[in-house]
């Protein structure tokens, strides 16, 4: 008797292909041990334990009304999926490598397979975080939940966008990578995790918001934060076409960078 073939269509077999890239990068990053669960708590809790003993005399200094722990929570929040989904798609490319000799399996479904997992990591990281402040009765809570939902996914649509690019150059110029990596330190203190913004002068101010992690700080903390008073060059707008425009030209990078030299 003949076999029966059965036909799969593009969208089935990409399909697959990302849900097979899920369950490896899953795999890759959290081991067969428990000390890979631990460590995806270890770079959030350094981050938001020092700052907190840190400021913990002067907080009722920095925004009264507001409990710093959690001003702090929602400051961090975004700037780490901006940052990890970043890094991990500039660092895709060469882990790739050796996924896209296989013919079902493109780089941009690696580039989609960690932006999925990464950003729901970093949810349930901060799930968890936000329930451990909540044990010990602090108001974490967002006041509007459905606007900081769209907010975190505008905040991953434009790490999406600008690790297409960041990842292009990185492919360009081997080296630029590890800029990469650095300028994201200066730009912790420079998108107001650690202290309201609108205590520097409006001179550091309208200059600081060039940076669109601070513009995604301010609009999370006003979304979750009640009476939270942001910069007033705070822009949804601005967001909004830097997330289009930089998927926009991460996506023709990747055409020409992958796709051109694929098909020659």
């Amino acid at each position: 008797m003949p076999k029966h073939k059965t036909n799969r269509t593009h969208f089935q077999v990409q399909r697959d292909v990302i849900y097979a890239l899920l369950l490896q990068e899953l795999s890759s990053r959290f081991g067969r041990s428990r000390g890979g669960i631990i460590w995806v708590f270890a770079e959030p809790a350094a981050h938001l334990l020092v700052p907190m003993f840190i400021f913990s005399f002067i907080r009722q200094y920095l925004l009264p009304g507001i409990d710093f722990p959690v001003f702090l929570v929602y400051g961090f929040l975004p700037f780490l999926f901006f940052k990890t989904i970043c890094l991990q798609l500039v660092s895709g490319v060469n882990a790739a490598q050796g996924l896209i000799s296989y013919r079902q399996v493109h780089l941009m479904d690696v580039f989609v397979a960690k932006t999925m997992v990464y950003s729901v990591i970093q949810a349930a990281v901060f799930i968890i975080v936000l329930s451990g402040l909540a044990i010990f009765n602090y108001d974490v809570l967002p006041v509007f939940p459905v606007e900081l939902a769209l907010i975190l996914v505008l905040t991953i649509t434009l790490a999406f966008g600008l690790g297409l690019v960041f990842a292009a150059i990185a492919s360009l110029i081997p080296d630029a990578s590890k800029l990469i990596k650095i300028m994201f330190m200066p730009l912790y203190f420079a998108s107001g995790i650690l202290f309201p913004i609108t205590r520097l002068s409006d001179e550091w101010v309208r200059l600081l918001a060039f940076n669109p992690v601070l513009h995604l700080v301010e609009l999370t903390r006003v979304m979750a934060l009640k009476g939270y008073r942001p910069m007033q060059y705070m822009s949804l707008e601005y967001l909004v076409i830097l997330a289009l425009t930089s998927t926009v030209i991460g996506l023709m990078l990747y055409r020409q960078r992958y796709l051109a030299s694929v098909t020659q």
